[in-house]
């Protein structure tokens, strides 16, 4: 079955860090079914001017046995991004 995938950029406060770990515990939190293939740091950037550092994460979604559909993921996607504002006080982009 195809693979969904999906991106998600924040910055991240000063005062904190975040793990690919940390990354796919909340999205593996959010369903019941285990869809995250996954989750892995594709680019980590940093405003020299303001000293903050942007990262982006690919999360890989798949079910062993079904074709899953962008409709489900995005809302997967969604509450994701809610909770990891919430968990780490990211401001996302």
């Amino acid at each position: 079955y195809p693979a969904c995938w999906k991106d998600v950029s924040f910055w991240i406060p000063e005062d904190k860090s975040v793990h690919p770990n940390d990354i796919a515990e909340i999205v593996r939190g959010l369903s019941t079914e285990d869809l995250v293939e996954k989750v892995e740091l594709i680019d980590e950037f940093e405003n020299k001017k303001t000293g903050q550092t942007s990262n982006c994460f690919r999360l890989t979604y798949r079910s062993m046995d079904r074709s899953l559909t962008n409709e489900e993921i995005d809302k997967l996607q969604f509450q994701f991004r809610d909770e990891l504002v919430e968990a780490f006080g990211v401001t996302l982009r």
